[in-house]
């Protein structure tokens, strides 16, 4: 079989060479300091790279690849498993050093306990020590995942394997006294296991048969009663906890590239949020865990889903705001500091680092980090890839103004707003206008201390640069306050000096506030020149928006209190209405009650989350209800979305899904099935996917993956019969010719021979009976 047809692109044509992949792989990397990320390219570079034997050539690709995607886990994985075949043992262990702890993937700390494994094969009691010790640490690390049987079965197989009066068994069980040796053995093996039944992983059901014949097998049978009588609920709230947790964590992918939000297409949108709902899900603590358990396992989940989302900042700030919540702030600060360096540009981060320093009782610190980007912003210098945007560097002074003001005084923040003034005055005209800057900075000064005088000036200043004197909301927050001071007659200039310049004049809010304004202060004659003014100014559409609010502006206009400085306790101006309320509603207008939202699911609420704006629409505007209705009526479940966003990356369009091929099904069906049998989350629609779950969507027999053109794979549950096993444990899917959707879907992690519910893990260890387990079997054993 070539090369070119296992890769499952069925051509003869040979790939690449070596040095002619770095230079794609280098020209990749280029594009990414550009902020171009081709993924088509990574992923046919990466397919391409695995057909390679290890040489230096293809060690600077791997190279390469890691520096780029430093915790891309099949990557590191690969990487090793060619220099561990290549005796490269040094070699493999500064690679494990560099990514071990930085990327819990089980596969990858397989390859590390089969390292350590050959590494004290000849070492007699000392290597036997270093094997224990390394697999207690991997399950110290790991040992919370759900995959993390085989792990648990290696310590306890060491442990009961090694003969009493050997020098293996001195240094397994140094406190073992004469003649107590089993009971040395047993208390050590007790301990293990009891740990491994209160995990809800795969091999949970055999671990505990074995462990009730361990106990049984005892010399006292009361006290095995006693203890299993003890253990046995813990490991029912386990096993309780299983079942849902198999569930979710089955659609979860670790293979994907690690990029940016946004950059890695539709599939990483999709685990984006399914990695988000199964974090929520294990910090829910639904087995009741003590804080130490649930901080290892909660702590693992979040490590795992950074495997590929490592730049989400959402995923750190969750982490970190976790660790908060739970009392943590040191975890927290690591984890912050962690996602700093691997997100140096991101400005919530340094943000979130400096208020929880203050909160926890280190101003100084945080002083020291806007410090910081203070200076860079003075010096015009990069935080890590170009200058910090205009209204980042803008936020930027306003927090830490207000730091300042809580920490040091009046004094210092208003120091400070004369540099940030001399910064914005530097930046080109074309640069953002900074508004905030001055309104917070005045803003400052009257709700803090109370200085009417020095906000007005503040506000002033910040009027006489033309950016900002054209910003309506600068103008509207300064005239809150002098509303919220009662000086009506300055409030009413303000307003007559700001729409008196031409680009203005043609702002609707402005002349809806003013009007609002004259219809609470002033009187009718004031308020109908007010409205033949801007009726003058506007024109077309803007003169039509103006229009259509003039009733809702007239009705509550007087409605608001008293327009003074000495009523209610709200902030200056909070009598006066936002603009927002001054848009017309058809349905508030008629009368009607609003109705409820609709429950929708969680895919469904992704979709409308990510549309553009109304207003950004253009054309015929559809009817909402219409479209969410037949939304709705759709099937929206993670194994039929995840195919779909396959279909498409894979370069399929929409046109070519919507063809039914021969043998396919009717054209009144979309040609979609309903994905992975772990995936599904409700019976299928009676219109939706094929008459029976087996029946290929494409035409010809179903095949290992249930869907395409029935390339040969492994035998049912064991890969043994059928077409044939897998001849690589990889991940790149079976050999053969199989379909690219199939391909893909198994590399990401999914199982196509798993059953039902009730079916491969609940029965016994299931280690040999799904693909994942036996990846991680092979490259844990000799």
């Amino acid at each position: 079989m070539d090369r070119d047809r296992e890769r499952g692109r069925g051509g003869g044509r040979p790939g690449p060479s070596p040095g002619q992949l770095l230079d794609k792989v280098r020209q990749l990397r280029a594009k990414i300091s550009q902020d171009v990320y081709d993924l088509t390219g990574w992923d046919q570079a990466w397919e391409e790279l695995k057909s390679l034997q290890l040489s230096d050539e293809t060690r600077a690709i791997y190279e390469e690849l890691v520096a780029a995607f430093p915790t891309k886990a099949d990557v590191w994985c690969k990487y090793s498993e060619l220099e561990l075949a290549a005796g490269n043992l040094p070699g493999l262990k500064a690679i494990f050093q560099r990514c071990l702890m930085a990327v819990p993937s089980l596969e990858l700390w397989a390859l590390y306990m089969k390292f350590i494994r050959r590494s004290n094969k000849s070492k007699g009691a000392d290597g036997v020590v270093e094997i224990r010790n390394a697999l207690e640490f991997t399950l110290e690390r790991a040992g919370q995942d759900i995959n993390s049987g085989p792990f648990w079965q290696d310590l306890l197989q060491l442990l009961q394997s090694a003969k009493a009066g050997t020098p293996e068994f001195g240094a397994l069980f140094p406190q073992a006294m004469v003649g107590q040796e089993d009971n040395a053995r047993m208390a050590a093996v007790r301990r293990v296991y009891q740990q491994a039944v209160t995990i809800p992983h795969h091999h949970l059901d055999g671990l505990w048969r074995d462990y009730q014949r361990f106990e049984n097998d005892g010399p006292n049978k009361q006290f095995a009663k006693k203890v299993l009588d003890e253990w046995s609920p813990k490991y029912q709230a386990a096993k309780a906890v299983y079942r849902e947790r198999r569930k979710r964590a089955a659609v979860l992918s670790y293979a994907l590239w690690p990029l940016p939000s946004g950059k890695g297409g539709l599939l990483q949108d999709q685990q984006a949020q399914l990695w988000r709902e199964y974090l929520a899900y294990e910090r829910t603590n639904p087995q009741g865990l003590d804080p130490p358990v649930l901080l290892s396992r909660v702590s693992l989940a979040f490590d795992q889903a950074l495997i590929c989302f490592l730049y989400f900042p959402d995923f750190w700030l969750e982490y970190a705001e976790w660790h908060t919540s739970c009392g943590r702030p040191d975890a927290a600060g690591s984890a912050l500091t962690k996602g700093q360096a691997a997100l140096p540009q991101c400005l919530q981060l340094r943000m979130l680092a400096a208020d929880l320093a203050e909160r926890t009782g280190s101003p100084e610190q945080a002083v020291a980090i806007y410090e910081g980007l203070a200076l860079n912003l003075e010096q015009q210098q990069a935080v890590t890839r170009g200058s910090l945007p205009a209204a980042e560097g803008e936020l930027v002074w306003v927090q830490y103004m207000q730091l300042l003001r809580r920490v040091e005084g009046d004094f210092h923040s208003r120091k400070l707003f004369l540099r940030a003034r001399k910064w914005h005055l530097g930046l080109p005209a074309g640069e953002h206008g900074c508004w905030r800057l001055y309104a917070d900075a005045a803003l400052l000064e009257w709700r803090r201390g109370r200085d009417a005088a020095a906000a007005r000036n503040i506000f002033e200043k910040g009027l006489e640069d033309t950016r900002i004197f054209r910003e309506p909301q600068y103008a509207i927050a300064y005239l809150d306050l002098l509303c919220g001071l009662g000086d009506l007659d300055n409030a009413r200039a303000l307003l007559a000096r700001v729409l008196g310049d031409e680009t203005n004049a043609k702002c609707v809010t402005l002349w809806q506030r003013y009007i609002a304004f004259e219809g609470m202060s002033g009187d009718l004659a004031a308020v109908v020149e007010v409205e033949r003014q801007a009726m003058a100014a506007l024109r077309g559409e803007e003169a039509e928006q103006l229009k259509s609010a003039l009733p809702l502006i007239r009705c509550h206009g007087d409605g608001s209190g008293a327009v003074g400085g000495g009523g209610g306790s709200g902030p200056p101006g909070s009598n006066i209405r936002p603009p927002s309320a001054y848009t017309y509603s058809g349905a508030a207008a008629a009368g009607q009650e609003p109705q409820p939202l609709k429950q929708l699911p969680p895919q469904l609420g992704l979709f409308i989350n990510s549309l553009p704006p109304p207003q950004a629409v253009e054309g015929i505007v559809p009817d909402v209800d219409q479209v969410i209705e037949a939304l709705l009526t759709m099937d929206l479940t993670a194994g039929t979305v995840l195919q779909v966003c396959l279909d498409l990356e894979s370069g399929k369009t929409l046109a070519h899904m919507g063809q039914p091929q021969q043998g396919g099904p009717p054209p009144d069906q979309p040609p979609y099935p309903h994905g992975h049998p772990h995936m599904q989350q409700e019976p299928p629609g009676p219109h939706f996917g094929r008459p029976e779950p087996g029946g290929p969507p494409y035409g010809g027999p179903p095949g290992p993956y249930g869907y395409g053109q029935g390339s040969p794979g492994p035998g049912p549950r064991g890969g043994g019969g059928g077409g044939g096993g897998y001849s690589e444990p990889y991940g790149d899917g079976p050999p053969g010719g199989p379909d690219e959707y199939g391909k893909r879907r198994y590399q990401y992690g999914y199982d196509p021979n798993e059953g039902g519910e009730d079916d491969g893990y609940d029965n016994g260890y299931g280690g040999g009976r799904d693909l994942y387990h036996q990846r991680l079997r092979r490259r844990m054993d000799q």
